[in-house]
């Protein structure tokens, strides 16, 4: 049986959630020192001390290993590669902070004094409430903080030989086990929250009609790609000439019909290389990426009108539609999707004067001085 790999998107999330945990990792971290330090005097033993010490560091890193994954959003978009870095560095500090846990509580149950097993109760309790409740989102880090901070005490009440003993290390058991099958109920909630608000954010940046993007859609892949990267961009504008006359002849079913079709075309005709939206009505646009020249604008702009330019068969007739085409492009940082729309559009209606077909604005020229930074004219 092959293990579950999560959604690239939804893993993503989950390891963000672990940067939401500094006010009960920080709790812990004084809980943790200060019982560990007071069993640790009480004992006179060093390796309790030293117990105590690296737990309490490992809590400030983990509490800095928030801090930067906290800040690390406003710095660029997450990926699976860069979670993973992520989720194996909290791995780590936690594994630290458990074992140190388990080693407080674990030599609190060997020593007879009822005072010392009462804290460790405590500690260990308190702690494993927070792994349910904050780790949970990693359910395998989850489990082995648990294991590693609940299994010395529950071996260690169990070898003190008395029947109170014996009856406290099986409760430690089972509670062990209830909070296991906790760790898995609260990760599945969880997974299922963040599956459905990015479905829900999806949706809202897709045209329900078409699938294709729509406006709000449009300006998030502009921002996320461009504004980052700096490439330079081309946008392209179009309407379908004779649209209405097919809603006026055929109804408004096929004129959907047709919608979708132009839609399912442009997917295909674009893949990776660009983003088309749906913006209203029989209005789209395409976001063209790596622009690299005037040629590779025009290129993409005779491809879209010839993918669409085809005949559709629909309504048991072939019905042929025109393309009025403007585009715009400059460089990705100094790009303002709105003033190139606005460009791309007004050069669409020159275009559809002169009875369709494509039409570039501005000059060439600022398509072939992309390289060098220049914006459009």
């Amino acid at each position: 049986m092959t293990a579950r790999v999560e959604p690239d998107d939804i893993y993503v999330a989950l390891v963000a959630e672990l940067a939401r945990t500094a006010v009960p990792t920080g709790i812990m971290g004084i809980t943790l020192v200060g019982v560990g330090l007071f069993i640790a005097r009480t004992l006179q033993d060093p390796v309790l001390l030293a117990a105590a010490v690296i737990g309490g560091i490992a809590s400030l890193g983990k509490l800095a290993l928030i801090t930067l994954q906290g800040y690390r959003p406003a710095r660029g978009t997450g990926t699976r590669a860069e979670a993973r870095v992520w989720d194996r560095a909290h791995l780590l500090v936690t594994v630290v902070v458990a074992s140190c846990i388990g080693a407080v509580a674990g030599a609190a149950f060997l020593q007879p004094d009822v005072e010392m097993q009462m804290l460790a109760t405590g500690l260990l309790f308190g702690y494993c409430s927070g792994v349910v409740t904050h780790l949970s989102v990693r359910p395998g880090m989850a489990i082995a903080a648990l294991l590693l901070a609940a299994l010395p005490a529950i071996v260690t009440a169990g070898w003190n030989g008395s029947m109170s003993h014996g009856i406290l290390a099986t409760m430690f058991g089972l509670f062990l086990l209830g909070a296991v099958q906790g760790v898995f109920t609260a990760h599945r909630n969880t997974a299922r929250q963040i599956a459905l608000r990015l479905d829900m954010a999806a949706l809202a940046g897709r045209d329900a009609l078409t699938g294709l993007a729509n406006r709000l859609g449009l300006h998030d892949a502009f921002r996320d790609r461009h504004r980052s990267s700096g490439e330079a961009v081309a946008v392209h504008c179009f309407d379908l000439d004779g649209f209405k006359a097919v809603n006026d002849r055929y109804g408004h079913a096929v004129g959907d019909a047709l919608l979708q079709e132009v839609g399912l075309r442009l997917r295909g005709l674009l893949g990776a290389s660009a983003l088309a939206a749906r913006t209203g009505g029989d209005e789209f646009v395409v976001l063209q990426h790596a622009v690299h020249d005037a040629e590779t604008a025009e290129v993409l702009a005779r491809e879209i009108v010839q993918a669409l330019g085809r005949p559709y068969a629909m309504a048991e007739e072939t019905i042929r539609i025109g393309l009025s085409l403007g585009y715009a492009c400059a460089p990705g940082i100094s790009a303002d999707l709105d003033a190139l729309i606005g460009a791309a559009d007004a050069a669409s209606y020159v275009a559809k004067r002169r009875g369709g077909g494509i039409h570039a604005a501005g000059l060439p020229v600022a398509c072939r001085s992309l390289a060098a930074g220049s914006p459009l004219p």
